[in-house]
């Protein structure tokens, strides 16, 4: 291979990713234990405290409904019970419908927060098995076979740029300029500021016989990072042009920028 595929910033980046995913994933699963065992524990001490209050409440409002009948003449006991277990049973339905209505709460934002934990495991299941991908493209010796590989990442992540850089650049070499140039496009679509997009777009143009728009995506690659410029005067693929009065322009611009 004339270059290395796969860089380490590119292996910095996915683990670091996978790091955050388990941390993110460690901690919710820590967050929805405390909040449910603190919720169970409410839940307890609140059903206790009420059923206290009520029975209290109740030999309180039987006293005082006790005496309020006597004096009023009320003698019936029968009447006192009834009006008794209706009131109690009122405040029993309130309570147990306010309570249902919670636990519906908290169930819904459990489950919730269990779909999260799932998708996060997804995630760091997908974000190793790219890895992994990238890992096989970096040893993969033959064109095709790395163009594969890309495929494999893309149907994982459509929008991964850099996979869809990298396969334009295969697809160069097996001189299909006009689907190459498709890839670099679709790629710069997703972002317009990754470089190496631009830089893989103009040796596509350039292979087209585009010269002008060869040179508006240099030196586009050129703006977004300078450090291109080393490799813009190594690459064999612009050899022929170097002594374009364009081309040897806009090496000296960057060289000169550099060097201050």
């Amino acid at each position: 291979m004339e270059k290395q595929l796969y860089h380490p910033f590119v292996e910095n980046y996915i683990l670091n990713e996978i790091k955050t995913l388990r941390d993110e994933n460690r901690d919710l699963k820590i967050e929805l234990h405390k909040t449910l065992a603190k919720k169970e524990v409410e839940i307890s001490n609140n059903v206790i405290n009420y059923a206290t209050s009520t029975l209290n409440n109740m030999f309180y409002i039987i006293a005082a409904a006790s005496s309020f009948l006597v004096l009023m003449g009320w003698n019936s006991i029968k009447d006192i019970n009834k009006k008794v277990k209706n009131d109690i049973d009122e405040k029993i339905s309130k309570t147990i419908s306010d309570y249902e209505k919670r636990l519906n709460l908290f169930e819904e934002d459990l489950e919730k927060r269990s779909k999260q934990v799932v998708q996060n495991q997804k995630n760091i299941e997908k974000t190793n098995t790219i890895y992994s991908l990238w890992m096989r493209a970096s040893k993969e010796s033959t064109t095709l076979g790395k163009i594969e590989i890309y495929d494999e990442i893309l149907n994982l992540s459509p929008d991964d740029v850099e996979a869809l850089t990298y396969k334009a650049e295969a697809v160069l070499k097996l001189d299909e300029a006009n689907w190459a140039l498709s890839l670099a496009n679709q790629a710069i679509k997703i972002d317009d500021e990754f470089s190496n997009a631009f830089y893989q777009r103009a040796k596509i143009l350039y292979d087209l016989g585009q010269i002008d728009s060869c040179i508006e995506d240099l030196e586009k690659a050129l703006e977004l990072n300078e450090q291109y410029v080393e490799k813009l005067k190594k690459d064999k693929f612009f050899f022929e042009i170097l002594e374009d009065e364009r081309f040897s322009k806009l090496i000296e611009k960057y060289t000169a920028e550099e060097v201050v």
